[in-house]
């Protein structure tokens, strides 16, 4: 690289790989989601509890965690607006928008103050 030449934002390079992967990306995982089902299982939310989920992508796991426990809210971070609309797409399918939010946000320097105003969460997946 030059030094005229300015590096590729993370965020950038993840949207070129899932501009078109995040159409196909559930069904090339079918064994890897087969261990999200259980990780989702055994979470034990707390009534009214709030979960977090980092790397959210296609929003797969989060639909099925806000299924399965329909008393607590959910929230999901992904670094690719490929991904996040995809999400987005799929959480309002299911009738789920007014219990899961979503934001765009790297989760190595993550302060999830900033895009839900949550200081903590009750369960935390990635």
């Amino acid at each position: 690289m030059s030094t005229t030449e300015l590096p590729v934002r993370h965020a950038d390079l993840m949207d070129g790989v899932y501009r078109w992967r995040r159409h196909i990306y559930d069904i090339t995982r079918k064994y890897y989601l087969l261990g999200r089902d259980r990780l989702i299982a055994g979470l034990d939310v707390p009534q009214g509890g709030t979960v977090l989920e980092l790397g959210c992508g296609t929003g797969r796991n989060i639909v099925l965690a806000a299924r399965r426990y329909p008393d607590a809210r959910f929230f999901g971070l992904d670094i690719s607006a490929e991904m996040l609309e995809t999400a987005n797409a799929a959480i309002a399918r299911e009738g789920l928008s007014d219990r899961v939010e979503l934001a765009r946000g790297d989760a190595t320097d993550f302060d999830p103050a900033a895009p839900f105003g949550i200081e903590r969460f009750d369960r935390v997946f990635i």
